[in-house]
């Protein structure tokens, strides 16, 4: 027993180390990736501050509150969000590449999600750089902030957030099975996320019961949950049950995903060999 899940435990770490020296060799596009991101930032910066000019708050968000959000989103996208995850799980399925996993005991979704690990990490490790200085550009904005109680549970919700939006984009890829392409779908998701998930502005700022349906969406739980975790705004009861809430919707996405699955491979047919 001890030995196969050594054997086991070298596998893994094999595939995480070959993902992540795969990602390496697209190190330039994550600082490409990284500075792009840099003018909608500088833009909002200049966009709220003329918002803000006469005013204290909005919605509950100083200035420095919003810069600090919007900061926050910035660190989310580029550090913990998947990469054409869904677009490469399809290609596995239309040309046939899920065959060489499937005959032997590995299992695919594992497979994939060190993949999706090894790059989040790589890219880490690359846009480190670029991000510090930004955060020291920014670091204003987090003066009011008790970044030293709400660091750690924000990691955790960040990384709950990673998980959510691997789980989906892996559950999206899977439809691969039964469509020749997901490219539609993928995007109406994107669109869908970055509306419901707080990427225009806070949820905060939707009347009811507009703001209880996005926060309690998954949009809500990848994006302005852990957003809000760093920022202190969530505490007590209101920070469990948006834990809670977030583990919920991994839950049910796997779960599809997992049906997906099944149901699709009773469809998948490999020619040749």
């Amino acid at each position: 027993m001890k030995e196969a899940l050594s054997l086991a435990f070298q596998g893994w770490r094999g595939i995480f180390t070959l993902g992540f020296q795969s990602a390496l060799i697209y190190r330039w596009g994550f600082f490409l990736r990284v500075f792009s991101s840099l003018l909608p930032l500088v833009v909002t910066w200049f966009v709220w501050g003329a918002v803000y000019q006469g005013k204290g708050t909005l919605g509950g968000y100083s200035w420095a509150a919003m810069m600090a959000y919007y900061f926050a989103l910035l660190v989310l996208d580029n550090g913990f969000a998947p990469t054409e995850d869904d677009f490469q799980i399809a290609s596995d399925i239309r040309d046939g590449k899920i065959s060489q996993i499937l005959l032997r005991p590995m299992n695919y979704g594992a497979y994939r999600f060190l993949l999706f690990a090894s790059s989040r990490a790589a890219h880490l490790l690359f846009a480190s750089v670029p991000l510090a200085v930004l955060l020291w550009f920014f670091r204003e904005v987090f003066v009011g902030i008790p970044l030293s109680k709400t660091l750690l549970p924000a990691f955790v919700a960040f990384c709950g957030s990673a998980v959510l939006q691997f789980s989906i984009s892996f559950m999206t890829g899977l439809l691969a099975f039964w469509l020749l392409e997901i490219g539609g779908i993928v995007f109406i998701l994107f669109a869908v996320e970055f509306l419901a998930g707080g990427h225009v502005f806070p949820l905060d700022f939707l009347p009811e019961p507009w703001r209880t349906i996005a926060v309690s969406s998954p949009c809500g739980s990848e994006y302005w949950f852990p957003v809000s975790v760093l920022l202190g705004h969530l505490h007590g009861a209101a920070l469990w049950h948006g834990f809670l809430l977030q583990w919920m919707w991994i839950a049910v996405a796997f779960g599809l995903a997992a049906f997906l699955w099944k149901r699709g491979l009773k469809k998948y047919t490999a020619v040749g060999g």
